[in-house]
């Protein structure tokens, strides 16, 4: 009798203990904005526990009829491809980034004339271009499209310049990279977003503007301009507390 009744408690207990975790994982999804929020949150923290519990929780978003669900979902796997990159996780970065770039597909059927999703695209081809390989020039090649897509539709976008800017930046220079122009677009960028403050925002899914000032301060430290790039790290953190590589530049 005592075995079974101590069957029966284990067994009552592992099932409270999965409920737990179900409604831990629907918790962070049950909002795109929400989800978009935890997600730049664990990025500029290097979080990819935090990520990989996120992306797992959106990822029924990626098959949804809501296309604000699944930009969120890209946008997820577009922050656990950046971790994933910086913590030299190869297969992880493939992964995220395939789902980014076929989440966006999806969304760009039901709305080819988003900017916004093609901006985030050309930023996830572009990280699956800087992995090298066989398919870094496709790769950069859709990247240069998208944002080139994406500026026809709304050129004062500050995340469709800044996706620009991106790809200028990092692009090797025989196929049309330029670092000169690349931190122009970010200081673009960076002013962009500071005169749209929340209007920025997709809907309520907002992100950039922190990256925005951090590549323009790396810009300017790499110019020799040291005040103007400790002015832009402080705002970067201040649109950002945890923006881990932020507090590094200022020695922090």
């Amino acid at each position: 009798m005592n075995l079974r009744r101590r069957a029966a408690t284990f067994a009552a207990l592992s099932l409270t203990f999965v409920a737990a975790l179900a409604s831990q994982g629907a918790s962070a999804a049950e909002d795109p904005a929400s989800a978009a929020t935890k997600a730049q949150a664990a990025f500029f923290a290097r979080d990819a526990a935090a990520l990989a519990q996120l992306a797992t929780a959106t990822a029924p978003w990626a098959r949804s009829a809501n296309p604000r669900e699944q930009y969120a979902h890209a946008y997820v796997q577009f922050r656990v491809l950046q971790v994933a990159m910086l913590q030299k996780r190869t297969k992880d970065s493939e992964k995220a980034g395939e789902a980014c770039v076929e989440t966006l597909d999806a969304v760009l059927k039901r709305e080819p004339k988003s900017a916004e999703a093609l901006a985030l695209q050309s930023s996830c081809y572009g990280y699956l271009a800087g992995l090298g390989g066989m398919g870094a020039i496709r790769n950069g090649s859709r990247s240069g499209k998208a944002v080139e897509a994406a500026l026809a539709l709304e050129p004062k976008n500050p995340r469709v310049i800044l996706a620009d800017g991106f790809g200028v930046y990092h692009r090797p220079k025989f196929v049309g990279g330029d670092q000169a122009k690349g931190c122009a677009k970010f200081r673009e960028a960076a002013a962009a977003f500071d005169a749209a403050g929340p209007a920025a925002a997709t809907g309520d899914i907002d992100w950039g503007a922190p990256e925005a000032h951090y590549w323009a301060g790396r810009c300017a430290t790499d110019a020799g301009n040291a005040a103007a790039a400790k002015s832009e790290y402080e705002r970067a953190l201040a649109l950002a507390p945890d923006f881990a590589a932020a507090k590094k530049a200022l020695g922090r």
